[in-house]
């Protein structure tokens, strides 16, 4: 397992570190040797990546501004 943040209490600076660290730690387990723990881990740590980004978009939801790209 790996330790959880209480993603309500970060600022969209500190999710999106964490996001990056999470999306790193993800590619890493990618690079291992292919096990059933390693799928449940990628599974469960890409759950948490995807909340992560979902609170992330919800945050940037309530800007005032059209948002550009």
């Amino acid at each position: 397992m790996f330790k959880k943040e209480n993603l309500d209490d970060l600022s969209v600076t500190q999710l999106s570190d964490l996001a990056e660290k999470v999306w790193q730690d993800i590619s890493d387990l990618y690079d291992q040797e292919d096990s059933e723990e390693n799928d449940e881990k990628i599974q469960e740590m890409t759950n948490y990546f995807n909340d992560i980004k979902r609170i992330i978009r919800d945050l940037h939801s309530d800007e005032s501004y059209p948002r550009g790209g």
